[in-house]
């Protein structure tokens, strides 16, 4: 999905789907689903582990053909990360939350747990380790074995030869080393997608106001896309204003009147208001007022867009597939490409035609993925 950002002359498209922002559940499915029904052992779980665990790096050592294969540590403490991929935040460094924090825990608890066990049974009265003991720690997941653990704590204070004095200025410290091994892939469930003529049907909402030079070329776009090739997708225009409403008409008339666009009277809608752009309002308004018979007893498919935004038909699939009602949303992370005047004129070469400024890489744009403005969700 492309999107010309109005305020700095740059482009975004939405990527492949692999780049896409995870949505907010990973167990819920739009189609009848086929429950496959898993039979492990214990023994063989157990064993299994244990080879993860044999195979993994951090016992064994494994020979790397170049620095790209290399999966570098993150280092932690209690109360800090400090990532070596940023994620969404960004952030060098962060408190670790949610299912990170409750990783870290678990892990430490552990590792304390062994030192305990380890400390007890050589010296009966030892003291016994706590939270307070773990000085830092690193970690890094293997994608095909598991997540290691190497963890420090000072070590405690024992009834030996020397004086509990000596022993608390110099006391040493302990390396606890775990892992967390990735079980034997497991079958979820299958499902058949639907076919084309089965499609759930895509409300599109978008809120404009002036632009109509960038809005004919989104028309220009919807009607190959979206009318003639997926065919079931209906476009809210919700237009603020009366600058630029008569342009903003006179585009959609042309789309009815032209013979095979696809548009017609059931897909095409333009909604005005005489009042100052809100994309917030525009988009509460049109998600209130899609047509359709389903739309006042059923859920109904919307996708939240901006008028310069370009988007594939394989883009309005994955919006069906990555959605479901009241349990899963859909946000695509956008691909912001940079002004194609600087960047070509930089390389010495002239400005190629729109449809030839989309390419995703590292000269052209960057991943957008702190943006949520662009959404499939069911109303």
């Amino acid at each position: 999905m492309l999107d010309r950002n109005h305020n700095d002359s740059r482009n975004s498209l939405v990527g492949p789907p692999q780049q896409e922002t995870p949505s907010l559940t990973i167990n819920s499915f739009n189609m009848t689903s086929q429950p496959v029904s898993v039979s492990t052992s214990p023994l063989d779980c157990t064993s299994y582990l244990r080879r993860q665990v044999s195979l993994a790096e951090i016992t064994r050592g494994v020979p790397l053909n170049n620095e790209y294969e290399l999966i570098a540590f993150s280092h932690f403490t209690f109360s800090r990360v400090y990532p070596v991929d940023l994620g969404l935040g960004k952030r060098v460094v962060e408190k670790p939350i949610g299912f990170k924090r409750k990783d870290f825990l678990e892990s430490l608890v552990k590792a304390i747990d062994i030192l305990n066990r380890n400390s007890t049974t050589r010296i009966p009265s030892a003291t016994k380790y706590t939270l307070d003991d773990f000085l830092e720690g690193l970690y890094r997941t293997e994608p095909t074995t598991g997540t290691q653990y190497e963890m420090y704590f000072r070590t405690k204070p024992s009834s030996g030869n020397k004086s509990h004095q000596e022993q608390s200025s110099n006391p040493g410290y302990t390396k606890v080393t775990i892992m967390r091994p990735f079980a034997p892939l497991q079958t979820i469930s299958t499902e058949v997608l639907p076919t084309a003529k089965e499609k759930e049907l895509i409300h599109i909402i978008l809120p404009l106001s002036g632009r109509t030079v960038t809005f004919q070329s989104f028309m220009e776009k919807f009607v190959k896309i979206a009318l003639k090739n997926d065919r079931r997708v209906h476009l809210t225009v919700v237009y603020f204003g009366e600058e630029g409403l008569s342009e903003a008409r006179a585009i959609m008339s042309r789309v009815l009147m032209t013979k095979n666009s696809g548009g017609n009277g059931n897909n095409l809608r333009l909604l005005a208001l005489n009042e100052t752009f809100s994309r917030g309002k525009g988009l509460r308004v049109g998600a209130e007022r899609v047509w359709g018979q389903e739309s006042s007893t059923a859920d109904v498919l919307l996708f939240m867009c901006d008028v310069d935004v370009v988007f594939s038909a394989r883009f309005l699939d994955r919006c069906r597939w990555n959605t479901h009602p009241g349990r899963k949303v859909y946000y695509p992370v956008v691909f912001s490409l940079y002004n194609p005047h600087v960047v070509y004129t930089l390389q010495g070469k002239e400005v190629p035609a729109e449809t030839d400024q989309l390419v995703i890489s590292r000269d052209t744009g960057f991943w957008r993925d702190f943006g949520y403005g662009m959404t499939c969700q069911y109303r």
